[in-house]
């Protein structure tokens, strides 16, 4: 017979598993992962708007079926400035998992160019008179899904060998000196693009983020298709481990769902070191 107490925890287990989306109850148990999005509400999350300001008030997000939509069937209005939801909370040394897919409609001044959006990581405070923090955003471009954008921010590009990007550990043989940003609209940035193409039209599409220490790498479909190591502040000599993460919204529909996080202890990373995957 089991003992009580051991009895009680397996129930409190239980509740606390069924209490979770639907889609990630199988996850709960032994994996680490756990919802970083509920898949209910925006509980955790704060919200963001170009020139409109910290409340949804354009009804930008609609929440159906434990999927997150931006500019979805029920946005009402002829303009789609964009925004983004970022985490209440700071992270560092985490794998990110989720799922996004494009909708149907556009928005001037993208109207006739390619849908866009992105998962902006390792992002600082918010800063007065600039849609964007400080932090990295991991491009979400139809067709070009996986460019990295370091706003206001260094980092080295994992060099390409023979095709496929440098992970995990960094080689000293290559240069480690950051690109020279664009400056313009307020912001340095550093375009650093993808050296692969993974995305599937017209379906739902897997991205995966892992950080850990001042290293990054972005996966599409379960493929690498960029890394960063040595990523710093723009003071240049504080290390850039760990923000807020957030999901954009740029004038375009996307729905995202199945949002899920784990922690990276040291012997994960120590693993991911040794032989590159989990």
């Amino acid at each position: 017979m089991l003992h009580r107490r051991r009895a009680l925890s397996l129930l409190a287990a239980g509740g606390a598993a069924m209490a979770l989306p639907g889609w990630t109850r199988a996850s709960a148990q032994g994996t680490g992962w756990r919802p970083l999005w509920d898949g209910r509400s925006l509980d955790g999350w704060s919200f963001w708007q170009d020139g409109v300001g910290d409340s949804d008030t354009m009804g930008v997000v609609s929440i159906r079926n434990e999927e997150l939509h931006f500019l979805g069937d029920g946005y009402a209005h002829d303009t789609a400035p964009p925004g983004f939801i970022a985490t209440m909370a700071d992270h560092g040394n985490y794998h990110l998992r989720l799922q996004y897919r494009w909708g149907e409609r556009r928005w001037a001044p993208r109207g006739w160019q390619a849908r866009n959006s992105g998962v902006l990581y390792h992002m600082g405070p918010q800063r007065s008179g600039l849609l964007f923090p400080e932090g990295i955003e991991f491009q979400m471009q139809e067709g070009n899904c996986g460019d990295a954008i370091l706003i206001d921010a260094l980092g080295v590009q994992g060099p390409s060998l023979g095709g496929t990007p440098l992970w995990p550990n960094w080689i000293p043989a290559f240069s480690d000196v950051p690109i020279e940003p664009t400056v313009n609209g307020g912001y340095a940035r550093r375009w650093l693009p993808r050296l692969s193409d993974f995305e599937r039209a017209g379906e739902w599409n897997t991205l995966d983020l892992v950080c850990f220490g001042d290293q990054a790498a972005q996966l599409v479909n379960g493929r690498i298709v960029n890394t960063l190591f040595k990523l710093r502040r723009s003071d240049g000599t504080t290390s850039l481990t760990s923000g807020r993460i957030a999901l954009e919204f740029e004038w375009a529909s996307v729905a995202f769902r199945q949002v899920m996080i784990r922690e990276l202890d040291e012997a994960a990373i120590a693993s991911i070191r040794r032989q590159g995957s989990d």
